[in-house]
């Protein structure tokens, strides 16, 4: 698989994804946006409601998505959705703006449903631009598109998604050398870090 995901990452073969949840629980995902990236362009889009494993939402995530109890009813469940979705994410190279959350959404929103999470390797698109582009000082998404003038309908998971696509290519374009880190799931593990400065001891004897 390790060898597969370098060829996507020479290939420019990705997918972007962004959740959004109802609460404040990780296996509340509501709503994702799914864009498929293949040689370097945007193949396939998608997105859909997900009704979430507890039918609530908090009054602090309505506020940010606008997604209202009333849609999400009707919305399918998550293993209704699974087989549509599955194929974006198994053995694939997955790519989220802050992607330890996502991850996580995506993780702790299959195993409450007891369907077994897939083997995939994900990237943060945050880290991505720190490294490839620092000192732009926030690497908020919405302060990230302004600046490289893309549109975006922020908190709608399918243009974040597609704001994520396209900030991962810039940054995979830049020439950086990124060193990925295979050892567990998320290649960007470390990088785009600041050191921290190395504090000197005196010693008493």
């Amino acid at each position: 698989m390790q060898q597969k995901i370098l060829q996507d990452i020479q290939a420019l073969n990705f997918t972007a994804i962004d959740f959004e949840t109802a609460t404040e629980q990780r296996h509340s995902a509501c709503s994702i946006g799914l864009v498929r990236v293949e040689g370097g362009e945007v193949a396939e889009t998608h997105q859909y409601l997900i009704r979430p494993f507890e039918l609530r939402v908090a009054p602090m995530n309505y506020s940010v998505h606008r997604i209202s109890l009333e849609q999400l009813r009707p919305a399918p469940a998550l293993p209704e959705l699974w087989p549509l979705l599955r194929p974006f994410v198994e053995e694939q190279l997955v790519v989220a703006h802050n992607a330890p959350f996502d991850v996580s959404v995506l993780e702790h929103s299959l195993k409450a449903y007891e369907l077994p999470v897939p083997a995939f390797h994900s990237m943060c698109s945050v880290k991505l631009m720190r490294a490839s582009h620092p000192d732009l000082g926030s690497y908020r998404l919405n302060n990230l598109a302004e600046r490289f003038g893309l549109a975006l309908n922020h908190h709608d998971s399918l243009s974040d998604a597609v704001a994520c696509a396209h900030l991962a290519l810039r940054a995979l374009r830049s020439g950086h050398p990124f060193a990925w880190s295979f050892k567990q799931r998320e290649l960007t593990k470390g990088i785009g870090s600041q050191a921290k400065p190395r504090v000197a001891r005196t010693w008493r004897w």
